[in-house]
């Protein structure tokens, strides 16, 4: 689940120690077994979902390309990936038969998402102070910086050469004019 979620959510552009570790802050919740407040009907605890979808990538990676998915390129990695968010995995149809695969990808995002943003290296990336608590904001009203607040500091990341993040989406016909999702072509 390493590699899974280092590719969710490069760290490429930091040195090892300033790494944000995700992993980690998703294996403690599911140990503590914190959820959001629901479960989906069609999804086993999260904990179980990790199972599985753990031993699903795997199978998929052996089935695919005889090897690991944590030892596979990062293009390799990425498609198996991509066919997870697609919802239309390669391989493994048995054990991803066991959930409902979107909604994993989707608790997959959200716990990457809320683990890397919840720690405060990633609050420096987007100039985000911390807390207001306790000493509170008095600079509301022209978008000031506070006094404690680091100056922003811009960077230029580029994805790595084997990658399909870059890779422009092909995006399926719909005829002759495009409408918008949920409209059922009434515009």
């Amino acid at each position: 689940m390493e590699a899974v979620v280092d590719r969710i959510l490069p760290q490429d552009d930091r040195t090892e120690e300033r790494r944000i570790p995700i992993l980690p802050i998703i294996d403690e919740r599911l140990f503590a077994n914190r959820i959001e407040g629901y479960r989906y009907e069609d999804m086993p605890p999260d904990q179980e979902a990790y199972r599985i979808a753990a031993k699903a990538i795997e199978e998929t990676a052996h089935a695919l390309y005889k090897n690991s998915f944590a030892d596979l390129t990062t293009l390799e990695q990425e498609e198996i990936l991509q066919a997870i968010h697609d919802e239309k995995p390669f391989a493994a149809e048995r054990t991803w038969a066991r959930m409902n695969i979107r909604r994993f990808w989707e608790l997959l995002i959200s716990d990457c998402c809320s683990a890397y943003y919840a720690h405060p290296w990633a609050w420096d990336e987007i100039g985000f102070g911390g807390p207001a608590y306790p000493r509170g904001y008095m600079r509301l009203e022209r978008g000031e910086p506070e006094p404690w607040e680091v100056g922003e500091q811009r960077y230029a990341w580029a994805a790595p050469a084997d990658t399909i993040s870059d890779l422009p989406q092909q995006k399926p016909s719909t005829g002759d004019h495009q409408t918008h999702p949920g409209q059922g072509g009434t515009h």
